[in-house]
């Protein structure tokens, strides 16, 4: 058995009778637009917020930071250069994270999971006269410590150029970094005690 279902053909119209207006169709976008629409703004409001609220994102060459946390999960703070917990100086901040810092750079990457990503090439902030010790562990490659207790591996910083200087060094073991134009110079912290 079958049934034919069909649409019953319009009512003839009377004499003087105005003709049945047609249905209104909505105006507007259809409610699936609306929702992508609204998550592109969302999604948009999201990494605009992450950008903007992000120090490493934000870094420029020049900008000191602060670098705290373990290797594998660095934290990074943008602080003033000349207070005393600044531990890198910016040397370049990349536009791609695929991209590589030179030697003898600290590479600092930023991947998140919402927002852009940031790479950065870091200069380390030592003090002139200071001690230091690498740690493989500790997120700034290096840990300050005490000249007195210095063993094999912790190093002295005997001078700090400010600019292209490796002959400034003398005896001692310079590191140049091109940006911000600097050199250290190292020397066994035994030795000069």
């Amino acid at each position: 058995m079958s049934s034919d279902v069909s649409t019953p053909p319009p009512a003839p119209q009377q004499p003087g009778q105005q003709p049945q207006p047609e249905p209104k169709r909505k105006k507007g976008l259809p409610k699936w637009l609306i929702s992508i629409i609204a998550l592109i703004v969302i999604g948009g409001g999201v990494y605009a917020y992450n950008y903007f609220t992000n120090d490493a994102v934000q870094a420029k060459a020049g900008d000191c930071a602060k670098i705290t946390g373990a290797k594998d999960k660095p934290e990074y703070a943008s602080v003033a250069c000349d207070s005393g917990t600044a531990t890198h100086v910016v040397g370049k901040a990349l536009s791609n994270t695929s991209d590589t810092c030179a030697d003898p750079y600290i590479s600092y990457t930023m991947t998140a999971s919402r927002g852009p990503d940031a790479k950065l090439c870091l200069v380390p902030k030592m003090e002139e006269g200071a001690c230091y010790k690498e740690d493989k562990n500790a997120a700034t490659d290096f840990v300050k410590t005490d000249c007195g207790a210095a063993d094999d591996e912790t190093l002295k910083v005997t001078k700090i150029v400010n600019g292209a200087g490796d002959a400034a060094c003398g005896e001692a073991a310079p590191i140049t970094f091109p940006e911000p134009p600097t050199t250290l110079c190292f020397a066994p912290a035994k030795a000069q005690q």
